[in-house]
């Protein structure tokens, strides 16, 4: 046992940091995750379905405005690392930049907050706390990518973990002490997220010292602005489903929508870590031509991805029980095409990357609008025949819509600039692909016919302790590689 633990710990030295910030990242995203899955059998217990789909329609507004309001500019931060040296300078130009935005629609917010809370049906209570999670979510944004760039996971994992903590355990005691409702639950969070954003304004304007730089704001505003068709699309095959069954069905079937999106999305604990490092990773290989590397990792994580997928669809009704009770059993039938959606919207972001790598801006926004425009149609259309359970099918078919137009993009820039190189095993992720939407099927046969299911899960599990040493093995040559 002693010698084991000596030959973990000297294989975790032996590790390069990006391997180390990936595992880090790992356990800080399951634990952020995990501490957000723990409090939502709480919050769906202690809200009612409408208060809990309120708040849900609050968080998907929260995620479109935040676009708007500070034009995504984060995400060019890893472009301007390639070109210039001074990252702490970098770092303090952008959030300088989102602050200024922040505050300008701040006060544009308050003015008119009353036509805004019923333009997005939401309190003015709520449209308060919107704008002012704007100003101090934006630094934590830019902060947190520049902490995964230098691979510094120490703070960062530190401060994600108060975060989240923080805004459970606050959210907790004022919706059970003070008022069980949306307001009361979004309330508690801003007071976090202020907290936080307030430490990260001080800590990134004291080290980059530097708050206007014109090439730099100039280079930001140039590469995020001509993108915002292609984040605001994103946002809308993720999240306006939601919105818009708040305003066809009502606040009730979109708790129980989120509770099934939420049961689906289990898998971004892994995602998210995987993406903190990827994405990164995925940028430097480009840059020093090692294809075939790429090719394998990306194989690796997106079979990863898939098996999480059909474990979370198999035991679907199970994670509903935990999450929200009897009262949201119903959400089962949609954690399915939820599931395969978000495996497809794992899946383009690999084409997606490499036009961004390229400057491929109009690439990248035309598939993204086109999407957009029918998945909006297409749930108006199906929401209003067949209720929020369409909504999970209309987002998977304009997913992998999304994936195919993507990848036909993609192919276009290797053939114009790499001479017609492939960066990944086509042949491999078209398999993968396949074998998800079949499994997928599969079990949407089985899982009300428990009987079926409870033996397939018992034969599961007699497989996997027969071949045990073949699965282990299996695994650890797919490390070495």
């Amino acid at each position: 046992m002693k010698n084991t633990l000596e030959m973990l710990i000297n294989k975790y030295k032996n590790m390069s940091a990006p391997v180390k910030a990936a595992f880090w990242f790992t356990i800080c995203s399951f634990l952020q995750r995990g501490i957000s899955m723990i409090t939502t059998p709480i919050f769906t217990r202690l809200l009612s379905t409408k208060d809990y789909g309120l708040y849900s329609t609050y968080l998907s507004w929260e995620t479109v405005l935040l676009m708007l309001v500070t034009l995504s500019l984060y995400k060019a931060i890893m472009n301007l690392y390639v070109k210039y040296e001074n990252q702490e300078a970098i770092l303090s130009n952008i959030c300088a930049l989102e602050l200024v935005l922040s505050l300008i629609w701040a006060v544009i917010g308050y003015i008119f907050r009353k036509q805004i809370g019923q333009l997005l049906g939401l309190s003015t209570v709520l449209v308060g706390c919107l704008f002012v999670t704007f100003i101090f979510q934006s630094v934590f944004q830019c902060w947190s990518l520049y902490k995964r760039y230098v691979y510094d996971y120490r703070t960062l994992i530190l401060m994600t973990l108060f975060s989240t903590i923080g805004s459970a355990m606050l959210g907790v005691i004022a919706v059970f002490f003070v008022n069980a409702t949306a307001e009361a639950r979004a309330v508690s969070n801003t007071i976090v997220v202020a907290f936080i954003g307030l430490i990260l304004y001080i800590s990134v304007f004291r080290k980059g010292k530097t708050f206007y730089n014109k090439k730099v704001w100039g280079f930001a505003l140039g590469f995020c602005i001509p993108l915002m068709p292609h984040y605001l699309s994103e946002f809308v095959l993720q999240s306006s489903d939601k919105i818009m069954i708040n305003y066809l069905c009502g606040s009730s079937d979109v708790a129980i929508y989120s509770v099934a999106y939420s049961a689906g999305s289990l898998i971004n604990l892994v995602t998210n870590a995987v993406n903190s490092t990827f994405a990164p990773y995925q940028y430097q290989k480009i840059k020093s031509k090692e294809y075939e590397l790429l090719s394998k990792r990306a194989n690796q994580v997106l079979l990863f991805v898939g098996i999480m997928l059909a474990g979370i669809m198999f035991f679907s009704r199970e994670i509903v029980m935990v999450f929200g009770g009897m009262k949201y059993l119903e959400s089962v039938d949609v954690i399915i095409p939820i599931c395969i959606g978000v495996y497809f919207n794992y899946m383009f972001q690999l084409f997606a990357r490499v036009q961004e790598y390229y400057e491929r801006k109009l690439t990248v926004v035309i598939p993204s609008i086109l999407c957009a425009i029918l998945n909006l149609l297409l749930n108006y259309i199906f929401i209003k025949l067949c209720g929020y359970q369409a909504a999970a099918y209309t987002t998977f078919f304009c997913y992998a819509l999304f994936c195919l137009i993507h990848y036909h993009f993609y192919r276009k820039v290797c053939k114009e600039l790499l001479n017609g190189e492939q960066l990944y095993d086509i042949k491999g992720i078209l398999i993968i692909s396949i074998g998800i939407i079949l499994i997928g099927a599969i079990i949407m046969m089985i899982n009300h016919v428990l009987w079926i299911k409870y033996m397939a899960t018992i034969v599961i599990f007699v497989l996997m302790i027969v071949k045990r040493k073949w699965i282990v093995s299996n695994i650890k040559m797919i490390i070495q590689k």
